[in-house]
């Protein structure tokens, strides 16, 4: 196998230990918002429209949701495999259909600086989605990851993709090999999507070094 390899990797539930939007959701928002979310999942509403109802429901202030990002963690596994990357000189990009206010803040916690791409949340007399990666045609994700990985990969680099959940799928479908648990895991199943199951991401270097050497 190639050994030029880009790492594109989800963040929430993957890299986070617990996925942060929907943390969020149970802890501040009003009732509804899990009929909400069920359309979101049942590919009913995009995720621009889930979030902006799903908003509507939320009553928190600005310093009261930046207290709670200040407790979320990564996987205890994930700064080794930063380091592995950068000592392999592997290119790694996060894309989440998250939001980058807590992806910010988590990464400078932890020392980390890697390029990610996310949604933005607003507050102007209400929570509100900046969608400034989303593909204006499709406008299923706010965050385009296929759209992303396309313009981010090299040419003549393997493309490797990391995710647990619903927003993964398309870039599982175009990327050359695929890390999948979860929820992603069960989609790939069910849409014949080759790929490799991870409980963390020291399965992941080690599959890689494994994929590497032949």
């Amino acid at each position: 196998m190639s050994k030029k390899i880009m790492f594109f990797i989800d963040f929430d539930g993957t890299i986070s230990k617990e996925d942060v939007c929907s943390t969020m959701v149970k802890k501040f928002a009003l009732e509804g918002w899990e009929e909400i979310n069920n359309l979101w999942e049942e590919g009913a509403l995009s995720t621009e429209e889930c979030a902006s109802r799903t908003l509507e429901l939320i009553e928190v202030k600005p310093e009261e949701l930046e207290a709670f990002f200040k407790t979320v963690d990564i996987d205890d596994s994930f700064t080794p495999f930063v380091n592995w990357t950068e000592h392999k000189q592997f290119p790694l990009y996060i894309l989440s259909d998250g939001y980058d206010n807590y992806i910010k803040e988590v990464l400078m916690r932890h020392g980390l600086k890697l390029t990610y791409y996310a949604n933005h949340l607003e507050y102007e007399e209400g929570w509100q989605i900046k969608c400034l990666h989303l593909d204006k045609e499709c406008k299923k994700c706010g965050v385009c990851k296929t759209g992303l990985v396309e313009e981010l990969l090299k040419p003549g680099y393997i493309s490797v993709y990391i995710g647990d959940g619903y927003s993964d799928i398309c870039p599982a479908e175009y990327c050359n090999i695929v890390f999948a648990k979860d929820h992603l895991a069960r989609l790939c199943q069910e849409k014949g999507i080759p790929f490799y199951h991870y409980d963390d991401f020291t399965d992941v270097q080690r599959m890689v070094e494994k994929l590497i050497r032949g």
